[in-house]
């Protein structure tokens, strides 16, 4: 599900830029690339027109942890684990080749992107590579400090590119097969009264 959730990030947000290259040539069509920034070598740096999408630490969402381990389902209760919710910190970083003009603009437009939509449902973002048949995907602006923000460059590298830090909440993840028992519910108590 990890997988799936930032594959359907990284093409919404290549169907977004596909659209502004229509409107402006100097826009590059599909520059979001699913890519760990800190194994990218220098030279690829050099000469990449890109916004990697890396994602740089996972989260359990606890207020959702307390979920029962069983639900019914037609007369029968069926035990399961309960699902994880994960947030999720991803970081979009820009790298055009030394055009640093360049790169803050593609980054401005990824953050007017997410400023429009930040709410991904099944019923509001057709997509080719998302399957789950319900989702929510929700995203939030994620401001580190400047020592957080240099703790994090340091674990990646070293080198700060222009990048933009996002927290996506509440990503389902959860075994097709997670059942654990099935058993009939109780639909009728009786009360047998023994008379001295």
């Amino acid at each position: 599900m990890i997988y799936e959730t930032l594959n359907f990030l990284k093409e919404q947000l290549n169907n977004y830029y596909t659209i502004l290259h229509t409107e402006n040539e100097t826009i590059l069509p599909l520059p979001v690339l699913l890519e760990n920034i800190a194994i990218i070598k220098e030279e690829q740096h050099d000469g990449s027109e890109n916004i990697y999408i890396t994602l740089v630490n996972l989260s359990e969402e606890s207020t959702l942890k307390n979920l029962p381990n069983y639900r019914n389902e037609r007369g029968s209760t069926v035990y399961e684990n309960p699902p994880v919710f994960l947030n999720m910190f991803i970081l979009f970083t820009s790298c055009f080749g030394g055009a640093y003009d360049k790169s803050l603009m593609h980054l401005s437009h990824l953050v007017e992107f997410f400023q429009h939509k930040n709410i991904f449902t099944h019923k509001n973002s057709s997509t080719s590579t998302f399957h789950a048949e319900e989702f929510k995907i929700i995203m939030d602006l994620y401001t580190p400090t400047f020592e957080q923000a240099n703790y994090l460059w340091s674990t990646l590298g070293g080198k700060q590119f222009p990048y933009v830090l996002y927290k996506l909440r509440l990503t389902e993840v959860k075994r097709k097969d997670s059942i654990n028992g099935r058993r009939e519910s109780i639909t009728q108590i009786h009360i047998n009264e023994i008379k001295f």
